[in-house]
């Protein structure tokens, strides 16, 4: 559904992985996210700016449930301005980031519960489109009646609170793990088309031999 120049406003936390991870972009396509401020609630005004400044291209703001709750009423000027953003929210109702964090020093998880809110039917109540997904034809309804929408869309996408891999995690390198290993990882994690760093550094030097 994206266009070829697309731009993609990407929020702080789980979502940043995920963006980078699947993602699938060219090279007239556009990625901006708070990366040195780590600033949640950045997505949406960030949109809203680039469809200001590029009113003829695509833009799309995707965030977590804890970032779009710190800045959702924005919809309320997406809808005057009649700006036709496509807002996206991966609502696992937890501030994933932090969590992981709260598990990595290890310490007992604090402020991190989110409750599950429709914010698709928050938009519409703000004068969007919105919609909430909870199945895959549930987001295949939501994309194809935003691609016929001349207005700001909102689809809240329900998703399991699970953290995206670490990547210290990855067992794909043949001189740490065995073979059997490596098999087991890629099967259980979808993960064929993964290759460690090192294989990558490798391929790059020698493209530029």
């Amino acid at each position: 559904m994206a266009t070829k120049d697309a731009i993609f406003q990407i929020d702080v936390g789980n979502v940043i992985i995920d963006a980078v991870r699947y993602l699938k972009m060219n090279d007239q396509q556009a990625f901006t996210t708070s990366g040195w401020y780590a600033t949640m609630g950045y997505a949406l005004p960030a949109a809203i700016g680039a469809q200001a400044a590029f009113p003829n291209r695509q833009v799309w703001s995707i965030s977590g449930d804890g970032g779009w709750t710190m800045n959702m009423q924005d919809i309320a000027t997406t809808v005057k301005y009649k700006l036709p953003i496509i807002n996206v929210i991966l609502t696992n109702e937890s501030l994933g980031f932090i969590e992981a964090e709260q598990d990595d020093m290890p310490q007992p998880h604090s402020g991190i519960d989110l409750i599950d809110i429709n914010f698709g039917e928050a938009a519409t109540a703000m004068g969007a489109k919105g919609f909430e997904v909870r199945t895959r034809d549930d987001l295949e309804t939501a994309f194809k009646e935003a691609s016929q929408t001349n207005g700001p869309i909102v689809i809240d996408v329900k998703i399991a609170n699970e953290r995206p891999l670490p990547v210290e995690q990855l067992k794909l390198h043949p001189n740490t793990f065995s073979p059997e290993t490596i098999k087991s990882f890629t099967e259980t994690y979808k993960a064929q088309g993964l290759k460690p760093f090192s294989q990558l550094l490798k391929e790059v030097q020698e493209s530029q031999k």
